[in-house]
């Protein structure tokens, strides 16, 4: 007796008639566009939600509590570290280790505090184009998706040197600036450091 020693192969498949006719429409250029948008929103819905209230030290990071009251003013000079933003598209949440500061393209980006750039970075994804800055005592700072980098390693700067460029490198969907704050390695809520303009 002959048995099929190949039994355990699956069939060829044949594509749904109906699948043959959506694929092409979800190829499109403009689609992919539309949907990246919609998951854009629902991230942002998403994270704007739930704020932790472990962000300043001496709390616990594990609490959380509904995002009842936060005000951003977009107006020309809200933050000094982009004095030309024009909103927050995602806030500081366990998920999220930073806050993205959204601006024009070319837009100028300022450090939070006097510091020392200590990294100078450009990755194809990620942080794409970005730059970290130590301000001592244990309080660092990084900027990301930047176009264009203005500093060099060892640099000395302060809350008046532009030190970068607001860009669209690395994995991003929009012209933002993408600014974490760690204290002590650990990551904190980056409005704590934000002064008004």
């Amino acid at each position: 007796m002959i048995r099929k020693v190949f039994s355990f192969l699956p069939k060829t498949r044949v594509s749904n008639p109906v699948s043959k006719l959506i694929r092409p429409l979800f190829e499109k250029k403009r689609l992919k566009s539309v949907l990246g948008g919609l998951l854009s929103a629902t991230t942002l819905l998403s994270s704007a939600l739930w704020v932790p209230v472990g962000a300043y030290e001496g709390i616990s990071t594990q609490s959380f509590v509904p995002n009842a009251e936060i005000s951003v003013e977009t107006k020309k000079s809200a933050f000094l570290v982009v004095p030309e933003m024009r909103g927050v598209s995602q806030r500081y949440n366990r998920w999220h280790p930073g806050a993205d500061i959204t601006a024009h393209p070319g837009d100028s980006v300022y450090p939070v505090e006097s510091g020392t750039v200590v990294r100078v970075l450009n990755f194809r994804w990620g942080y794409g184009r970005h730059l970290i800055v130590d301000h001592g005592n244990g309080l660092t700072s990084l900027y990301a998706h930047m176009g264009k980098i203005l500093v060099d390693e060892g640099d000395v700067v302060d809350s008046k040197t532009a030190i970068a460029e607001v860009g669209l490198t690395g994995r991003t969907t929009g012209y933002h600036l993408h600014l974490e704050i760690k204290k002590n390695d650990r990551n904190v809520n980056p409005f704590a450091y934000l002064r008004r303009g």
